[in-house]
């Protein structure tokens, strides 16, 4: 017998299959993925790296460095988040999020520089002054990074409103996202092939600021806001939420700390991966530069060629759940054998098998599913203050970073490894048991991760709230309010 509320719902509400929206707006904003995607991976798989191997920094002082960064967007993600989410005197000519963006690209872009460029002192005998400068750089990154990414969030949901919409955007914004990533992850080892030493990398970093600004002026236009999003701006008026009132609210909202859980599973699981990677590379398989440039070629060969499918499934089950699970569990099985690959194949094959399934997280996560949890928590509070749970949602994004920082530290320090040294014969020669060292690095690729995605995942499976008919009946709720 079927359900009359269902029904009902589905008679008051039925989304519209046209959008007002061109395809050149559709592929310039999701440059903006291709233009933070690569410069966060070119981050994420080189800095610790960089800091404990070739500066010479302890382990330990890196971590904290990266744990300061993390309080200090505790504190500045959601307060930026809820002090952008007004409007100004701006906001009638040119839109709440687009000055902003403007605002922030260049400094957002250099100042990766200072993080690759410390002075060059003694690392013991100056290791808190390396600290420091470690801690201001980051912190300094983040900020910048945080007042884009805030914006394009917020952008994503009252951009593209409808389903349809948003699985357009999947279509642009996944190969986009994972193009950035192959360029974030092949890029840098390229140029480090090239040369030797810390200089190498400060060239790196250069050179990676420099393409991100271009793709930052590439995806500009697709941020501007139209007359009809900066009318919604001022349609409805109503109470605005303070700031510690939307925080109890963000963490009231059961949608919200389901996505939480699994996206915090999901960064963890990806940063491991790919921060592990050169270390795995470097002492495991005795490889240079160019090798790590094959593994990262065949893990994103994987996840592009599988775009196409996660987009197909998505809208073959008309199930956004249903899909994002099974995409999870895919990835959970393709873990396991990363820790007991024997050679350099054998480990290409598994990994492009987990980015083929990596690809329906890319696909599902942020261009599908957030801008759902944010609807939900629009209909729940009937405010259209979104600003605390990106602010929210970014810090979380830092604070998986930081899990990855410190159980690659608790690692290393359990099995042995010290810092100071970047090939295996000067690491063999340095440790009491280099075979321990290397079953460290291994689990840091595969069964660690994996539990930490099987989590995330059984988490999501059980209890995310957002079925498809909740979607629809959210949007329903959408329009009676005015947004």
């Amino acid at each position: 017998m079927e359900n009359p509320k269902k029904d009902d719902t589905q008679r008051e509400y039925k989304e519209t299959e046209d959008s007002r929206h061109s395809k050149f707006t559709y592929a310039s904003f999701s440059t903006y993925n291709f233009a933070g995607s690569f410069i966060i991976a070119a981050q994420t798989i080189l800095l610790f790296f960089f800091y404990e191997a070739v500066i010479g920094l302890n382990i330990w002082y890196v971590f904290f460095a990266f744990l300061i960064a993390a309080i200090w967007d505790a504190t500045n993600d959601p307060l930026i988040g809820h002090l952008i989410d007004r409007n100004t005197r701006l906001t009638k000519r040119w839109g709440r999020r687009f000055p902003w963006i403007v605002f922030g690209i260049i400094p957002w872009c250099f100042s990766l520089l200072l993080i690759y460029m410390p002075p060059k002192v003694d690392p013991q005998s100056n290791a808190i002054f390396l600290f420091i400068w470690l801690a201001f750089s980051l912190c300094l990154f983040d900020t910048f990074h945080t007042l884009i990414y805030v914006n394009i969030v917020h952008l994503r949901a009252d951009k593209f409103r409808t389903e349809k919409e948003r699985r357009t955007l999947a279509a642009f914004f996944t190969p986009i996202d994972i193009l950035g990533q192959v360029g974030g992850m092949l890029v840098p080892p390229l140029i480090l092939s090239m040369g030797e030493g810390r200089e190498i990398y400060a060239i790196m970093a250069l050179m990676i600021s420099v393409i991100t600004l271009i793709a930052s002026f590439i995806f500009v236009p697709g941020t501007r806001e139209d007359n009809v999003m900066i009318e919604r701006y001022y349609k409805r008026e109503y109470k605005e939420l303070g700031f510690f009132g939307g925080l109890r609210e963000n963490f009231k909202l059961k949608s919200f700390i389901v996505f939480m859980v699994v996206m915090c599973a999901f960064e963890i699981t990806t940063g491991l991966l790919i921060g592990n990677a050169i270390y795995l590379v470097t002492f495991v398989l005795k490889g240079g530069a160019d090798m790590v440039l094959i593994v990262f070629g065949l893990f994103l060969l994987g996840a592009i060629i599988s775009v196409p499918f996660w987009v197909w499934m998505a809208k073959k089950l008309d199930n956004n759940k249903k899909s994002f699970t099974i995409g999870g569990f895919a990835i959970v099985i393709a873990l396991i054998p990363l820790s007991f690959f024997q050679t350099l194949i054998d480990l290409l094959i598994f990994t492009f098998i987990l980015g083929f399934a990596l690809g329906c997280i890319w696909t599902l996560l942020f261009p599908v599913i957030q801008p759902n949890v944010l609807d939900d928590f629009v209909v729940h509070t009937k405010k259209n203050q979104k600003g605390v749970q990106v602010g929210l949602t970014t810090f979380i994004l830092r604070l998986a970073a930081v899990i990855d920082e410190l159980l690659i530290a608790v690692v290393h320090t359990a099995t042995g490894f010290v810092a100071g040294y970047d090939t295996y014969e000067g690491l063999a020669g340095a440790v009491d048991n280099v075979a321990l060292v290397l079953w460290g690095i291994r689990l840091l690729q595969g069964i660690i991760p994996m539990f930490i995605m099987l989590g995330g995942i059984l988490i999501f499976w059980k209890f995310y709230p957002l079925t498809q008919d909740k979607v629809k009946e959210n949007k329903r709720k959408l329009e009676e309010l005015g947004f």
